[in-house]
């Protein structure tokens, strides 16, 4: 029971927070409608297009002579409205100019394997040319079997590689990522991360105005403050970006797709994350303004590696060090689920969140820990 009145203590008091109100309800929309028409004739408006939007660059090399390079090379060397292909022979080069963003993907063609090298997860054309590799593999591993269990049966199928298999490829082609569509993501998942301000400096003022102390006085348990409030933020960011993803899609016409319920674990994971990380600011840190700038220098590098404001591009040092931000995971995971329909990183980021979150629970036990073993000693 004192656990839920904590959790409502905090609610409320942080509801009644005109600062609440301004910075995480009214700041992102003003930022959502800024940027999205700011950005919105470079990134275009996400609306449905006639014509495909997406075409995808690609390199081969043949690593070794074979009948599936024989094959690759008969059926897609031809340029393709969605992609073109064109031999390179080096293959350390071909690399390289995939690091460096030169094509969208390169292809090594073997005996028995085909590789495909492709740049960062953000690319669609790189994802796009992955796909169409894959189509290939599977129609090519598809007339195998069949020439294996009846080979009289391969005159019948010999069509089945000419058939077009690049409109079969599983991608929402009618539909690409507008500027509302994607700072109307980003916004919904970077406000989230100054939960961590209110909650820290929740904590914090309750130690310098000997409000923690009381409670340790009282019948209540320190844990149940603590966690009762920390729950307290997590509920009060969700509503929040529930709040902001439905005013998103109703009034910017943001673009979900089907994948609203994957984003919405990966932001409830994500307030997890935020609330154990406000919580240790608040247990370690009395000064409430240094939380302020603490947070205030930590969150904005964590949405600019995220490719929060725009996309970073790069070499493979500047992509390396882009993965250490949790947004690049938490946004990658959404605009990959919604747009690729692949929520492998979706998943990757749920755990990565979760997984900061018990790191944080650790340092909170060990700080009880210490804590109490002072006033014993005291």
């Amino acid at each position: 029971m004192k656990f839920l009145n904590f959790f409502i203590l905090y609610g409320k008091r942080t509801v009644r927070d005109k600062m609440f109100f301004l910075i995480m309800l009214l700041f992102p929309f003003l930022l959502i409608w800024m940027l999205g028409s700011a950005f919105s004739g470079i990134m275009g408006g996400g609306d449905e297009v006639s014509e495909p939007s997406i075409h995808a660059s690609i390199i081969y090399t043949i690593t070794e002579e074979s009948r599936i390079s024989d094959l690759f090379e008969e059926y897609m060397t031809e340029d393709n409205e969605y992609f073109s292909l064109a031999r390179f022979d080096d293959l350390e080069e071909g690399k390289k100019k995939i690091k460096y963003h030169e094509y969208d993907a390169y292809v090594t063609v073997g005996a028995d394997k085909i590789t495909v090298y492709k740049n960062s997860y953000y690319n669609f054309n790189a994802a796009m040319g992955e796909l169409i590799i894959k189509a290939f593999t599977d129609e090519y591993n598809l007339m195998y079997e069949i020439a294996v269990t009846d080979p009289t049966a391969i005159d019948r199928a010999g069509d089945v590689l000419g058939s077009g298999f690049t409109e079969e490829v599983s991608f929402d082609r009618e539909r690409t990522p507008g500027a509302m569509d994607y700072y109307g993501v980003s916004m919904s998942t970077m406000f989230i991360f100054y939960g961590m301000i209110f909650l820290g400096t929740y904590f914090a003022g309750n130690r310098l105005n000997k409000t923690e102390g009381r409670i340790k006085s009282s019948p209540a348990n320190i844990l149940s403050y603590q966690w009762g409030t920390a729950l307290g933020n997590v509920v009060l960011m969700m509503l929040q970006a529930l709040f902001i993803i439905a005013a998103g899609m109703i009034v910017f016409k943001v673009y979900w797709g089907n994948a609203l319920g994957i984003g919405l674990l990966v932001i409830l994971a994500e307030t997890i994350m935020v609330s154990a990380m406000g919580t240790v600011l608040g247990l370690t840190m009395k000064n409430e303004g240094a939380i302020a700038g603490i947070a205030q220098i930590i969150i904005p590098a964590i949405v600019f590696l995220g490719d929060g404001y725009v996309e970073i591009g790069g070499g493979a040092t500047v992509q390396a060090i882009k993965k250490l931000s949790p947004m690049y995971w938490i946004n990658h995971g959404i605009f990959d689920a919604i747009y690729l329909n692949e929520h492998r990183t979706a998943f990757i980021s749920i755990t990565i969140s979760l997984g900061v979150a018990l790191v944080c629970t650790a340092v909170i036990v060990l700080l009880n820990v210490k804590r109490n073993r002072r006033t014993a000693n005291a």
